[in-house]
């Protein structure tokens, strides 16, 4: 990206399948499509941006796919042009248009036999707000205004086609830092036990439905003998991938930059690190323990998440940037809607979604040798399968005949990584340039239905191993009594999908948003520019 090292997750589009490389969206209202970057991201927004496709991690041609579909929606073939679902993320200032249409969406690699997906809604985007695509995990159902007709989002088409056994992902970011360098793993249906370091603590989710993945940050401090907390006092914050930074209160950050010798940029909006504190911290190395309980309040059992200096260790580069310029990803917090730990925490952290009982958890992520076995686990719904967890360790590869559509592939520029997953799309570090079917409804459980799991790693040589339908008894997370639906036009288990203001989050209003064919300027984003 243009803000650090990031994993993405290879997917693809249309018909013939276009690669696209995306960033997994946690976002519990973002989330619920999925974006791609189009043309006018490089042609109109960055000109001058070398390699600019390759940078955005490729870009989807829809006049190249005969699977491309506008029926019902507004503006032309190429799709209608609505804002973006960024509730959420438009408290930080990130927002913009997408261009939206359906299309065939298929997991993986080309002939990696993972499923393929009809009618996925897609945004075209273009806004530098969000450099890369998002691969969304939010089973919340979408909605056009014009069509009061919900489309699932890909979790909850992978689960109603029974593909994976429930609505849940696990996810951490990776850490390019490691040596070697780690990569990001992303499972769904269940979670990788290898990659966490697992505690028994559940939190359940924020009360708004569209800051799902809220808790208490109750103090942030590092491993200086004597040091103080650097936050003292508790905060609610909420956790979202598609936000690099993390956003505290401007006390903290001042408490962050006077102790670090960073320097903070007005124009910016951000704090750069100089080559001698940057030096200094390389020498001091130090940690970093976030604190966090349930959102709220009111005590209860809390983990630690430790983060080293070199998770903060950052690179901005064009368009951010004119060069190249080292920062530290925290951001001044204005109010309590913008308090935010984004991809910096989640490198190490890892965190479990489970939306079948309503809860997730946050874990210490665990980086494993490549050469290690996964060790994948399914999360069934309480009512299905008695709500048990199966578990299943792949080990060497075997041939294998015939690939169930539960099978998952994790594979990794410069060789072949057994990433633990259910169902997973292909994984690649992407960094930015060193030069410069439908059922009538899509969302509650079908009482009684049984859910098979495969699990299957993909080796360098591509041969299979055998589908292992062993189960084990493993640890089980409590129930959540289900939660009735209330919205008229749509009814799930999260309650009611819409905002305090007239819209609903899930409904976009097209009014006033101005097509694509007005021009690159009315689309170009405000962005910043330092040299050196």
């Amino acid at each position: 990206g243009d803000d650090g090292w990031w994993s993405t997750f290879q997917i693809q589009v249309g018909t013939p399948g276009q690669t696209v490389r995306l960033l997994p969206g946690t976002s519990a209202s973002a989330g619920s499509t999925i974006w791609v970057v189009i043309s006018e991201g490089c042609v109109d927004v960055n000109p001058t941006l070398e390699n600019c496709a390759n940078e955005r991690g490729y870009l989807f041609q829809s006049n190249l796919s005969t699977t491309w579909s506008t029926q019902g929606l507004q503006n032309g073939i190429d799709g209608a042009i609505f804002s973006l679902n960024t509730y959420e993320e438009s408290f930080l200032g990130r927002s913009g248009n997408g261009s939206y249409g359906y299309d065939t969406v298929n997991l993986g690699v080309p002939g990696a036999g993972l499923p393929s997906l009809q009618k996925q809604v897609i945004a075209g985007i273009w806004t530098n707000d969000f450099f890369l695509g998002n691969l969304g995990l939010s089973p919340v159902p979408f909605n056009f205004t014009t069509l009061n007709d919900p489309q699932q989002s890909m979790l909850s088409s992978l689960y109603n086609q029974s593909l994976i056994p429930s609505r849940s992902w696990a996810y951490t970011a990776g850490a390019h830092y490691k040596s070697p360098p780690v990569f990001g793993s992303l499972t769904l249906g269940g979670y990788d036990a290898t990659r966490q370091n697992p505690n028994n603590v559940n939190f359940a989710f924020g009360a708004d439905f569209s800051r799902d993945l809220l808790v208490s940050l109750q103090s942030v401090t590092y491993d200086t003998a004597g040091s103080s907390p650097l936050l003292a006092s508790g905060i609610d914050v909420f956790i979202d991938s598609l936000i690099t930074e993390i956003w505290l209160p401007a006390s903290v950050c001042e408490a962050f930059a006077q102790q670090f010798n960073l320097t903070w940029n007005e124009q910016g909006q951000l704090y750069l690190v100089g080559e001698d504190a940057h030096a200094a911290l390389v020498k001091q190395n130090p940690t970093f323990a976030f604190k966090i309980g349930q959102a709220g309040g009111g005590g209860g059992q809390t983990v630690d998440i430790v983060i080293p200096y070199a998770a903060f260790d950052l690179n901005l580069t064009a368009p951010i940037v004119g060069g190249d310029a080292r920062y530290f990803p925290l951001k001044q917090a204005q109010n309590s809607t913008q308090y935010t730990l984004g991809r910096t925490f989640l490198q190490e952290a890892y965190v479990i979604a489970d939306y079948e009982r309503h809860y997730f958890s946050v874990s210490q992520a665990t980086f494993p040798p490549t050469s290690a076995s996964a060790s994948l686990v399914a999360i069934y719904p309480p009512d299905i399968n008695g709500g048990s967890q199966t578990n299943t360790t792949v080990t060497s590869p075997q041939k294998n005949d015939g690939l169930k559509a539960g099978a998952i592939a994790g594979i990794a520029v410069g060789g072949v990584v057994g990433l633990a997953v259910v169902i997973i799309a292909a994984l690649f570090w992407h960094k930015k340039r060193k030069r410069r079917h439908e059922l009538a409804d899509t969302s509650i459980p079908r009482p009684g239905e049984k859910h098979t799991q495969t699990i299957v790693d993909v080796t360098p040589d591509a041969a299979k191993p055998e589908l292992d339908g062993n189960r084990t008894d493993v640890h089980e997370m409590n129930e959540q009594r289900y939660v009735p639906p209330e919205l008229p036009a749509y009814e799930g288990p999260w309650g009611r999908h819409e905002l305090v203001q007239d819209d609903s989050i899930h409904e976009m209003d097209g009014a006033g948003i101005q097509p694509s064919t007005g021009g690159a300027e009315a689309r170009r984003d405000k962005r910043f520019s330092w040299e050196d």
